[in-house]
């Protein structure tokens, strides 16, 4: 699905690659907490392979969760929702 996804919109297969190899990976709760980077937890609400963006994002201090309405995994980046949770969060830094 994320290949087929990947060669229709012409992105970087390599990325790709290195993006499924990283999801791979776990973290423990307690490396999750140790993240002091500002994050914006964003999933679509028919998403059936991200998970809970509130419950993601009350492991990491500081991070928000933002769910776009209506969207799977695929659509979610693409909607206008998710453009303005990200400009609204991106404001927001210093």
């Amino acid at each position: 699905m994320f290949r087929a996804f990947a060669e229709q919109t012409r992105s970087d297969l390599r990325a790709l690659a290195a993006c499924l190899r990283g999801s791979r990976q776990t973290l423990s709760r307690a490396e999750v907490g140790r993240i002091v980077t500002p994050v914006l937890v964003a999933v679509g609400s028919k998403d059936p392979i991200a998970g809970s963006p509130e419950e993601l994002a009350a492991l990491i201090p500081g991070a928000r969760p933002l769910v776009i309405p209506d969207r799977d995994h695929m659509l979610a980046v693409g909607d206008r929702a998710f453009k303005a949770g990200v400009a609204a969060f991106l404001s927001e830094r210093p």
